[in-house]
């Protein structure tokens, strides 16, 4: 059977770039992300994508640039016979306190109750002290790249800690299929 598992899209999968990611000429994959994301669903894990994108929100990125950006995620991997399933985004403003918009769990629950997944021992990975708290208030298992926003050992001083910190998204994907 298929586990989910729950990526957060910039500093993880893609470079970041402030303010945001708002064209797909700014959206640059990792070189490790598709080999990152290969060894996950080849240990049978289903892969969502959930981001914060309050760009769109502010109206600096289009909703067109974004849908771009997955389509050239999804034709990256698709040599390899694979898709994200599916891709969930927010792009309320941070002071909409919208359900979705992380830290809050909203579309790990969306997803949840879409599809029929079981969180038990789910992972979420992500960059950010958000995402860290998005997971366990989802009762997902948190785990931290150090390729986006957080740096060096700074999240060692947050209230609410990862399981573990990675250098960057194909360590913590080795680290969730030695897992199981």
């Amino acid at each position: 059977m298929r586990k989910p598992i729950f990526i957060d899209r910039d500093g993880v999968i893609n470079v970041d770039i402030e303010p945001y990611v708002t064209h797909l000429d700014l959206f640059q994959l990792f070189p490790w992300t598709v080999e990152a994301l290969r060894i996950l669903h080849e240990a049978d894990y289903d892969i969502y994508v959930i981001s914060n994108q309050q760009g769109v929100g502010l109206g600096l990125t289009p909703m067109e640039e974004v849908e771009k950006m997955d389509a050239l995620l999804q034709a990256a991997l698709a040599p390899h016979e694979f898709q994200v399933k599916k891709f969930y985004y927010c792009t309320a403003l941070k002071s909409e306190n919208h359900p979705w918009r992380k830290p809050a769990p909203g579309m790990i629950l969306a997803a949840r109750d879409e599809f029929g997944l079981d969180l038990t021992d789910t992972f979420m990975i992500g960059d950010k002290q958000i995402d860290v708290m998005c997971a366990l208030r989802a009762g997902c298992r948190p785990l931290l790249v150090l390729s986006g926003v957080t740096k060096g050992s700074e999240w060692m001083q947050w209230e609410h800690q990862p399981e573990a910190a990675f250098e960057n998204l194909l360590d913590a994907a080795r680290y969730v299929v030695s897992a199981w």
